[in-house]
């Protein structure tokens, strides 16, 4: 596991658009994007889903996963990488529930909530760093 940059977790606290890419049966990729990715602790982030029968299907057949996370007031752009796991049911689901009805009232129920171990962070922003492994 790998601990989350500061500058990461400043973007992650409240919530934020977030790519999240993942490889099906067929061995081809599939981003997609999700706004509710937020942060869970120092080591963990995750999603509400919805809609994403492609990024489900997906999961269940291989669980890694890369995150972009790309905000431009803070001129922050990196690639998570993780091990993604699907929560049905408990505090994370219920927490994440209320947390998207409150705010989209008109949403059907979330379906999961997909935790992602982090294993690495990557910079993917231009300048010297680029492409660097940062966590």
């Amino acid at each position: 596991m790998a601990k989350i940059p500061e500058n990461v977790k400043e973007v992650l606290q409240k919530g934020h658009n977030v790519w999240v890419a993942t490889i099906g049966e067929d061995g081809w990729p599939n981003v997609a994007i999700k706004g509710s990715g937020a942060l869970l602790d120092d080591e963990t982030i995750y999603f509400a889903d919805i809609f994403s029968k492609k990024t489900r299907n997906n999961l269940l057949f291989n669980s890694k996963v890369a995150v972009g996370i790309f905000d431009p007031e803070k001129r922050l752009a990196v690639q998570v990488k993780g091990v993604a796991d699907m929560i049905q049911t408990g505090e994370l689901f219920d927490k994440v529930q209320a947390q998207i009805a409150s705010v989209m009232k008109d949403l059907p129920p979330i379906t999961y909530v997909v935790r992602i171990v982090v294993d690495s962070v990557w910079d993917m922003g231009a300048g010297p760093n680029a492409g660097e492994r940062i966590a």
